[in-house]
């Protein structure tokens, strides 16, 4: 019996030191990785960290996080961010921000808020291999423009087509889009909703402690996609790579039938600006008369470093992607 009872006391202070050892490690983690921001010339603040969750979890909580870009154009800040593990199951985390958020962007703040928000990520050697996101609420309000969106969801997989592949996927179950001082009302009869799956390939595989630092995508193809606005559903597919300015080159096809009575409904309804429903409907109109139809839309659009073009015709340009 007390040879039994020895055997467990050493279990226990050895499985007690394997914890204290992950949740060191854990915490040296993170402080090495604010450090690196720190040392790109990224301002990488945080008011404490602590490690909890003897004796199966490694959880840990970030205070007062904040990043920001050294030009001081691209930034987050929150009043915490949880990061929870198992101290017996490396590469796998689940991080939970706080309800509230803001994100710094070159045309203002955008402040987020947020129910039932979070992501987990599962990594080796630091290299990302899949990566999920789900909120049941999560709405975002800019300097001119609110968003409100319903059962939102984003998946991640590396892919063995490249080195740097991922499938990506993106579900929302509803959208709302409203002035910014005017209170979004989510509901059944919200703006729009969203699908899409793409594959996109990076320069190299993404990593965990070089995210700030990675380049946005060189390519992306759009397998499917689907936006339904009110009655109406536009399908989008296409491809296009990317230049070092972010300017885009490829083609993209846009379908959709009888759009013109689900934006003027949308119209009546409140839910579209008239100057915003206007310039839909005269845009729609004028690719809708290459499809033959009225009320039909089948076009293909081409890119030419970021210039959209109807055939050889030039109609408007994108703005480069930045992905930081």
């Amino acid at each position: 019996m007390k040879r039994l009872l020895a055997v467990i006391l050493a279990a226990a202070v050895l499985y007690s030191g394997w914890w204290i050892y992950a949740a060191q490690d854990m915490r040296r983690g993170l402080e090495d990785w604010f450090e690196d921001q720190r040392n790109s010339s990224w301002q990488a603040t945080f008011s404490d960290l602590s490690v909890r969750g003897f004796p199966n979890r490694t959880d840990a909580t970030v205070t007062d996080p904040l990043l920001l870009s050294p030009d001081g154009t691209i930034g987050w800040r929150a009043p915490f961010l949880q990061i929870l593990g198992l101290s017996y199951k490396h590469g796998h985390v689940i991080v939970v921000p706080s309800d509230t958020q803001t994100l710094t962007t070159p045309d203002g703040e955008i402040g987020l808020s947020s129910d039932g928000l979070r992501a987990s990520v599962i990594f080796e050697d630091q290299t990302v291999l899949r990566s999920n996101l789900e909120a049941m609420v999560l709405n975002l309000t800019g300097p001119e423009r609110a968003v409100a969106m319903a059962g939102v969801s984003a998946a991640l997989e590396k892919t063995d087509t490249a080195p740097g592949a991922y499938r990506a996927a993106v579900s929302v179950e509803s959208i709302a889009v409203s002035p910014s001082n005017v209170t979004t009302n989510m509901g059944p009869d919200s703006l729009a909703s969203l699908r899409a799956e793409m594959d996109l390939v990076f320069d190299t595989p993404l990593r965990i402690d070089g995210l700030t630092d990675a380049p946005p995508p060189r390519d992306i193809t759009l397998q499917r996609s689907e936006i339904t606005y009110g009655s109406v559903t536009f399908k989008l597919t296409g491809s296009a790579s990317f230049d070092m300015q972010g300017r885009a080159t490829g083609e993209v096809n846009i379908a959709a039938e009888n759009w013109r009575d689900a934006i003027e409904a949308a119209r009546n309804r409140g839910d579209l600006p008239p100057a915003l429903s206007e310039g839909l409907i005269d845009l729609l109109s004028m690719l809708s008369s290459l499809s033959g139809a009225r009320d039909a839309l089948d076009v293909t659009l081409g890119l030419d470093r970021g210039t959209v073009l109807i055939g050889p015709i030039p109609i408007g340009t994108l703005p480069p992607l930045q992905w930081r």
